[in-house]
């Protein structure tokens, strides 16, 4: 696609000569303006022809690795992207700080069955701030479908060192079947659940990841008298089926208040499909026991712990103390390297970033603006989001949107507006060159739960989440196969193309976006 002759020179190389500047440049003039279309051509241009989200992806998926909240190695991917953006010639650069209160690292979780004694390991993955099991632990396998009092007392007494599933295995259709399910249909105004979902159960709560298994949330009424039974038992853990095909583990979870609530937890872990299929078939013989020995080592960090989120800028020429916010999530899962939740969005992010401030420097500077932002602790239910919106809450009316990409690394084809219909008639039409990008299909007035935008949503500014391809995300979220060669790297420029056209048309408008 050509390009105007004034800025066609200034485009090459520019990203990295760029210099950081600590400014909120109430001092830059505005520069003359190109058209809106030639603005958006620079814009597509710009990314397809010198991407770097694969390069950066790369690194944060390879050589930082994981990003557990609270962990040394989210912070090493805060203080590079911070670096990464000032390289990129952002302005206002910093960390924010926030604090979650106990810290939690990963052991080693190992079950093997004892009888019948067929020399079965049996793959399972701690749930995020549970405890271990303070040892090995013997004891027979009990399917528990007792919720009353009156039933769990027939349990008294039969439970001590017992491994424990709370229901029957979900059925989980072969990856091969044509008819696989995708995600349940979107839903508005509901915040994350701490749980991954089941391909093939309807849920209204998060299109982002998965359907829930019933029993994983032991906070369910009628569980938490369940657990707090087990507990005083001495029951060794409690089994979750992790409801995905071919061995795929899932984790998920969240902290409690403090150290002590969560050293008192019930140890939880998710189990492979198919051996909480088996440990089910065997537990659910007449006049058999079945029996195993489980040992799990997983470490509380006293608190509080410091985290952050990154954040920087491209200030606004016109109205620079009017924002547009882009962002994702910094923080993963870690059973893999936490690639497509959400290494892709965060490199999405910076290369949009990598783009604005590039056209900023050829003298085509936003009018609003731009603010890049890396929330972290959104897979512990969106806090870093929610404490970017309570920090800056003073400034939330001069947000004009908040847009999210979080949902893998499939091609963007919309924004859902949460039934924002006077968004919409603004914003369609400033979007007519991304018809010429493939994969867009357009605004859609549904919501979306389970991610960042949500924050800013329920605080009144409008917040926007990707509408993405789903790709291979039933397979990678949250499992151990969230791994760097599941990146689709046509897709991820195609998201950063969207991206840029969008969020520098909402900074370009003459108003701030609606809030209906």
């Amino acid at each position: 696609m050509p390009r105007p002759a004034f800025a066609a020179a200034a485009f090459l190389g520019l990203a990295l000569a760029l210099s950081p500047t600590p400014t909120r440049s109430a001092e830059l003039a505005p520069a003359p303006r190109s058209s809106p279309a030639a603005i958006d051509a620079l814009l597509l241009a710009e990314v397809k022809e010198r991407s770097e989200v694969m390069k950066n992806l790369q690194y944060m998926s390879d050589v930082i690795g994981p990003r557990l909240t609270g962990s040394k190695n989210l912070e090493r991917a805060n203080n590079w992207t911070a670096e990464k953006m000032k390289a990129y010639g952002l302005e206002n650069v910093r960390l924010e700080p926030w604090e979650i209160p106990v810290g939690w690292e990963r052991g080693k979780a190992t079950m093997r069955l004892v009888d019948p004694d067929n020399g079965r390991d049996l793959a399972i993955a701690s749930f995020g701030w549970t405890p271990g099991t303070g040892g090995k632990k013997t004891g027979k396998v009990v399917v528990l479908t007792a919720r009353t009092k009156a039933d769990l007392d027939a349990h008294r007494g039969k439970l001590k060192n017992a491994t424990v599933l709370l229901s029957a295995p979900k059925e989980v259709k072969p990856i091969s079947d044509l008819n696989y399910p995708a995600p349940a249909g979107p839903s508005a105004g509901q915040p994350k659940k701490d749980e991954p979902k089941l391909p093939n159960t309807k849920s209204s709560a998060d299109q982002k990841a998965e359907p829930a298994p019933a029993s994983a949330d032991l906070r369910q009424p009628g569980l938490e008298a369940v657990t707090e039974f087990l507990k005083a038992e001495g029951a060794a853990c409690v089994c979750v089926d992790a409801a995905k095909p071919h061995g795929l583990l899932v984790t998920t979870g969240s902290w409690p208040t403090d150290r002590a609530a969560a050293e008192a937890r019930l140890p939880r872990v998710f189990m492979a499909h198919e051996h909480y299929a088996l440990l089910h078939r065997l537990a659910s013989r007449p006049d058999s026991t079945t029996k195993v020995e489980v040992e799990i080592s997983n470490t509380f960090i006293p608190g509080p712990v410091t985290v952050y989120n990154t954040i920087g800028e491209v200030t606004g020429s016109d109205k620079p103390d009017e924002f547009v916010v882009v962002g994702a999530h910094l923080d993963s899962w870690e059973l893999a390297s936490g690639t497509t939740d959400n290494a892709t969005g965060s490199c999405v992010v910076l290369e949009i970033a990598r783009t604005v401030a590039a056209l900023a420097k050829a003298g085509e500077r936003p009018r609003r603006t731009i603010r890049f932002v890396l929330f972290t602790g959104e897979e512990q239910g969106l806090h870093g989001s929610k404490k970017y919106c309570e920090r800056h809450k003073d400034e939330l009316v001069r947000h004009s949107a908040a847009l999210v990409h979080d949902t893998g690394t499939g091609k963007v084809h919309g924004f859902g507006l949460h039934g924002r219909t006077a968004v919409r008639e603004v914003l369609e039409p400033q979007l007519e060159a991304l018809t010429k990008v493939d994969g867009w299909k357009g605004l859609d007035m549904r919501g979306m739960g389970g991610t960042d935008h949500l924050s800013f949503h329920t605080a009144g500014v409008p917040g926007f989440a990707c509408l993405q391809d789903i790709d291979e995300y039933r397979l990678t979220h949250h499992t151990q196969s969230d791994t760097f060669d599941k990146a689709k790297g046509p897709n991820l420029v195609q998201g950063a193309q969207v991206l840029s056209v969008a969020v520098v048309r909402i900074a370009n408008l003459p108003e701030l976006l609606p809030r209906k």
